[in-house]
């Protein structure tokens, strides 16, 4: 018999697309699956190989070159065909209509990533370097001569000391509002949604996870500039989790860095010297004021500092120290440091509490900040 090719598809295709849907949908409400309801077609479409034919009386096409069926009764013909058989396959094999949900899941997460991603390109200028975010954002002037910096800093009042404190030329200031979200243990939706993350990808402009494109990055380095304390290492946390989850590559490449600002400004007379932890001031009572009457004065926040120190110990190229965070090279071991993010930053509190039991002993306690 003969059979006519239909490349621009037609209601034949939406019938299958509808019955796959469908099933998948139910599929998942079977297994208590609550985030299929924003599946769409092309979630379970996009990548497959289907080969569909249907005979059928009298057909329609939408030309004379027939590259598309317009008969509407070919939609319903295909979508009761398919679905009862489809639903039987799923219920039938458990395990496999899991994985193949699954699937499907992390191709909706990232269609809707990408559908997020372009409104927020929609809605900013065409050029980077023009992007305004009012409250948020204080760029610098200069552009690709290696030196550029993004500092990532805690709270308005940080912000505020750092934007005095700043290089103007090079140096740029995101102040972000509290703990950012901890996006290894966050659903798509909410990581879509949250502010702060949507400011972080605008003002780096290089895109996330497979969009993520390292050479669009518009800083040569990107600077996580928190409290020296308890609060500020797990503001760091959230954040090096973020870098590591949404562009690995950006982390791979170098690019990312730990600010190491003082926790303690030592003076004795007219000598003054600053401790980043309690470990470094006892190193510098036993040796740079051995003997000396030191008065010790702590800083709670970055904010306490005065531009001109913040500047000094902690953002100042020539007098500060920063600390980089890497990954194995040609992302070698990154399934292992995935397997620890996702255990200490995850949705089971179980992983977290076995891995700090099993690892407590080795652990020193003079290097724990309680």
């Amino acid at each position: 018999c003969n059979t006519i090719p239909t490349p621009d598809g037609g209601t034949h295709e939406q019938g299958l697309r509808a019955a796959l849907t469908k099933g998948i949908r139910a599929f998942a409400d079977l297994v208590g699956q609550k985030r299929a309801k924003d599946i769409a077609p092309e979630d379970i479409i996009t990548g497959s190989e289907i080969m569909l034919s249907l005979f059928m009386r009298e057909p329609q096409f939408q030309s004379q070159t027939k590259d598309r069926l317009t008969s509407p009764e070919a939609a319903r013909l295909v979508e009761n065909a398919v679905r009862d058989h489809f639903d039987h396959f799923l219920s039938d094999n458990m395990e496999r209509g899991k994985a193949l949900l699954g699937h499907v899941l992390e191709r909706m997460d990232e269609r809707l990533r990408r559908k997020a991603e372009r409104e927020i390109k929609r809605k900013t200028a065409t050029n980077a370097r023009k992007l305004r975010l009012p409250g948020k954002l204080t760029d610098c002037s200069g552009e690709g001569n290696g030196e550029t910096e993004l500092f990532i800093v805690e709270g308005d009042s940080a912000g505020g000391s750092a934007k005095q404190a700043r290089d103007r030329k090079t140096q740029a200031i995101l102040p972000i509002r509290g703990k950012i979200l901890n996006v290894a243990s966050a659903t798509t939706d909410k990581i879509r949604g949250n502010q702060e993350i949507a400011d972080l990808l605008l003002a780096l402009g290089c895109g996330s996870r497979k969009d993520c494109n390292p050479d669009a990055l518009r800083y040569d380095r990107i600077v996580i500039m928190t409290d020296a304390d308890v609060d500020g290492a797990h503001i760091a946390t959230l954040l090096m989790t973020f870098f590591f989850q949404e562009m690995p590559e950006v982390v791979r490449r170098g690019h990312l860095y730990l600010a190491q600002p003082p926790l303690y400004r030592l003076t004795a007379g007219a000598t003054s010297a600053y401790a980043r932890n309690d470990a470094h001031r006892a190193e510098l009572e036993a040796t740079t004021f051995k003997g000396k009457k030191v008065e010790v004065a702590r800083f709670k926040g970055l904010g306490e500092m005065n531009p001109q120190q913040l500047r000094e110990t902690t953002m100042s190229p020539a007098s500060r120290s920063l600390l980089r965070i890497t990954l194995p090279p040609e992302y070698e071991g990154r399934a292992a440091v995935k397997d620890l993010v996702d255990r200490l930053m995850g949705r089971n509190p179980e992983h977290r509490f076995m891995f700090i039991q099993n690892r407590a002993g080795e652990l020193d306690p003079e290097l724990i900040d309680a």
